[in-house]
């Protein structure tokens, strides 16, 4: 016999039905409200920061030049007010050997925002050249030759260094000119300016006066007529000439300098003869006048290497000009400021406007 079972209560179903419905709307109703106060919050949270970020500023001096070479350069020296925050890190390490731009950069924190700012500096060359004159007056001879150049001791900047000499004014170029009105064959003062730029455009200006004064009336020497009257030695010099011609050759090509006797800044052509003969343990007077009564007079058919020959120019009595001789019709002086010393051929410097006043053998 079949037991008959109980059907399943239809209310009791439904209830369960109803319950499981306001579970998940609980369920449903909490995952809304975290998901809306979690979205609320990141909401917030952002505006938070974008306030923050906002607020952080920084204000900077108006001067953002830097001074080329400047040591222990400190960028903190650019801020001028912090707007809130601090400064957390900032680019410490300027480069101040090199002109131009740069830019450097400013980390700001406040809370958990950090804030980059940057600011743009430069580095600039403000200094002139510096220009060293060795006299500030210089004084020569009507008629002797003067290099305006020789009275420079050196032309230099703190970025380019050692600043060049230019026939002429440059552009984008460190140079120095100098310029003048002298006229060394006419008594009076005149000015010298040597005027220097650097490659980024500083210009600096220095002056110096040459006075230029009346030769100085040669006095009548008893001994200088009898020297030029009796020129008829033919002995052998006191010293070893060859030792004189080459020392005389091994200065080729020094340089050239108004009352100059030494290799080291330069020669004049007499005080080239007497350093010379220094060399080689001899003794002389300084200049071409003096110069004229040294050691003995020679015809100049009797000419021999290391003897000394004094000038005159074409028109003049004074003795203006010292050589040596060398041999084969050539001679070593120092010349001009332009040539220094050099060695020519006798005949054409004759032909140069100057005339033999005497032959000396020492």
């Amino acid at each position: 016999m079949e037991i008959e079972k109980d059907p399943v209560p239809i209310v009791s179903n439904k209830k369960n039905k109803v319950r499981k419905l306001k579970m998940s709307r609980v369920v449903i109703g909490l995952f809304v409200l975290v998901f809306v106060s979690v979205t609320g919050f990141t909401v917030y949270n952002n505006i938070r920061k974008q306030k923050i970020y906002e607020s952080l500023n920084i204000s900077f001096a108006s001067n953002k030049e830097i001074e080329y070479g400047t040591d222990n350069y400190n960028p903190l020296d650019l801020v001028k007010k912090l707007s809130v925050g601090s400064i957390k890190s900032y680019t410490k390490n300027v480069d101040t050997s090199t002109v131009g731009k740069q830019e450097l950069v400013f980390e700001i924190e406040k809370d958990d925002v950090v804030k980059k700012v940057s600011v743009e500096v430069t580095v600039k060359d403000t200094k002139a050249p510096n220009i060293e004159l060795k006299s500030g007056q210089v004084s020569i001879y009507a008629g002797d030759d003067y290099d305006v150049k020789s009275n420079i001791e050196k032309v230099t900047d703190i970025v380019d260094g050692d600043i060049p000499y230019s026939e002429a004014e440059l552009e984008d170029s460190a140079y120095y000119v100098v310029s003048t009105d002298l006229d060394n064959n006419k008594v009076g003062n005149y000015n010298v300016t040597v005027k220097a730029m650097d490659s980024n455009g500083n210009v600096n200006e220095a002056s110096y006066q040459v006075n230029v004064v009346a030769r100085p009336k040669p006095k009548v020497s008893v001994v200088k007529q009898k020297a030029k009257t009796a020129a008829t030695y033919n002995g052998p010099s006191s010293v070893d000439t060859s030792s004189v011609v080459n020392a005389a050759q091994s200065l080729i090509g020094s340089k050239y300098k108004h009352g100059g006797t030494n290799p080291s800044t330069g020669f004049d052509c007499s005080g080239f003869v007497q350093y010379i003969y220094s060399a080689v343990g001899k003794s002389i007077s300084r200049t071409s006048r003096t110069q004229e009564n040294d050691g003995m007079a020679v015809d100049k058919q009797n000419l021999q290497p290391g003897d000394i020959i004094i000038w005159t120019k074409k028109g003049s009595s004074t003795p203006s000009h010292s050589s040596i001789y060398v041999g084969d019709n050539t001679i070593v002086h120092a010349i001009n400021s332009r040539k220094g010393v050099q060695q020519t051929n006798l005949t054409s410097w004759e032909s140069y406007g100057y005339n033999i006043d005497a032959i000396r053998r020492v």
